[in-house]
């Protein structure tokens, strides 16, 4: 009984979504409105919204209640983490996706013709060679630098799987530029460039020479980088 209070709940919720009731950053109905009106328990209601919680779909907040929110990242991310954990996916093979998802990225970019309007956004992201910064503002340029590329597909499914992607991905490029030399990071700074002068020029084979020269780089430092 309990379990299909709980699905009774999930289908109510996911109804008001589709009907357009309920849209990203409205407050869900209390749990104890929901099992008022479904006719279920309050245990019932508490657990479905902490199964769409989970899922990045519903997010409480202290004091105000629960709101939908689009937090699909929150999903996707631990269930990489759980893969790599469980042996279904490898370091070798995330870095192989992230690769060819960045030529996938530019190819978007120039097909759509979105780059102007992402030019201003990504130009400071280039202009300062990273080692010049802090060792924090690196990692922080490197993550921004490529998912500005990924929001410049103007394409919400590709925010949402590169998101996830770029933060697991960027865990093991924050430990390169820590433990790497002035090379590595001198090459990986003049691709982002060449990337972005590329992709400015609408040059698709100078785009992916460049991705091709910084993920050759950072494999080959990601095999040098201990305990990775």
């Amino acid at each position: 009984m309990e379990a299909r209070e709980y699905q009774k709940a999930i289908d109510c919720l996911c109804g008001l979504i589709e009907e357009g009731q309920l849209t990203v950053g409205d407050k869900l109905p209390t749990e104890r409105a929901l099992a008022e009106q479904l006719g279920i328990s309050r245990n019932s209601t508490r657990e479905a919204l902490r199964a769409l919680e989970n899922l990045g779909v519903v997010e409480r907040r202290q004091g105000s209640g629960s709101y939908l929110v689009g937090n699909t990242t929150k999903t996707i991310q631990p269930m990489i983490d759980m893969m790599l954990l469980l042996g279904q996916t490898s370091q070798l093979e995330i870095c192989a996706f992230r690769r060819n998802m960045e030529k996938a990225v530019i190819l978007a970019v120039l097909e759509k013709g979105t780059f102007p309007r992402w030019e201003e956004k990504l130009a400071p992201l280039v202009e300062t060679p990273l080692m010049e910064l802090s060792l924090e503002e690196q990692c922080r340029r490197d993550r921004a630098f490529h998912f500005t590329l990924i929001e410049a597909t103007e394409n919400r499914f590709w925010v949402s799987i590169g998101e996830a992607i770029v933060w697991v991905y960027n865990r093991w490029i924050d430990a390169v530029l820590e433990t790497t030399g002035i090379e590595v990071k001198e090459t990986v700074s003049q691709a982002h460039r060449d990337m972005f002068l590329a992709l400015k020029a609408g040059d698709r084979a100078a785009c992916e020479a460049a991705i091709d020269r910084h993920y050759d780089t950072v494999h080959q430092a990601l095999l040098e980088t201990p305990d990775l």
